[in-house]
């Protein structure tokens, strides 16, 4: 996965805006890891860090419109991106005195220390946001029929003749079951 690392060392105490446009940044780690994406609208983002005592205080926007596998039927699914975020990205770690090492949980994964100072990695906080705005299971449309789990058709464009299964037949007498409220 491609890594933007941005100088944090100049940054002034009022903060400073990032702004991110490139089609590469989202395209690389799709072709990477198999997704098959398609970029509808182009994806861009701006990033605004404001130094802290203790780290960076990172606010963002991600905007753009993808084309993703529909979860039910595998066809093409949009999803609009649009996600405001706010993260804090430490500087300092808690000492653990049992191991004598770094707490997990303080260390940050998107900053590194350099000769030059600190650096934050901004092409993975933005490919962290993008994963975070993407739905888990993305629809085509909302009643999405899905595909039949015996032939695999598509159970949106016409109804597969596959025989169904009628359950247990042990609860048959449960199927003309109607149940009226009071």
């Amino acid at each position: 996965m491609s890594q933007i690392w941005v100088p944090l060392h100049d940054i002034p105490a009022e903060g400073r805006e990032f702004s991110f446009s490139d089609p590469g940044l989202w395209t690389e780690p799709w072709k990477e890891f198999g997704l098959q994406y398609e970029m509808i609208d182009p994806l861009s983002a701006s990033l605004y860090v404001s130094p802290q005592k203790e780290g960076y205080l990172i606010s963002g926007t991600l905007t753009g419109k993808v084309s993703v596998p529909c979860d039910r039927c595998a066809e093409p699914a949009v999803v609009e991106v649009d996600s405001q975020f706010q993260e804090f990205e430490s500087t300092t770690g808690t000492i653990d005195e049992d191991e004598g090492d770094e707490a997990e949980d303080e260390k940050s994964d998107l900053l590194r220390l350099t000769g030059q100072g600190w650096e934050l990695d901004a092409a993975g906080l933005l490919w962290e946001q993008f994963q975070l705005a993407v739905p888990v299971k993305p629809l085509c449309r909302p009643d999405c029929k899905g595909l039949c789990p015996v032939c695999g058709a598509d159970l949106n464009t016409a109804p597969c003749e596959c025989e169904q299964d009628q359950g247990d037949p042990r609860l048959a007498v449960l199927r003309g079951l109607k149940i009226s409220s009071s």
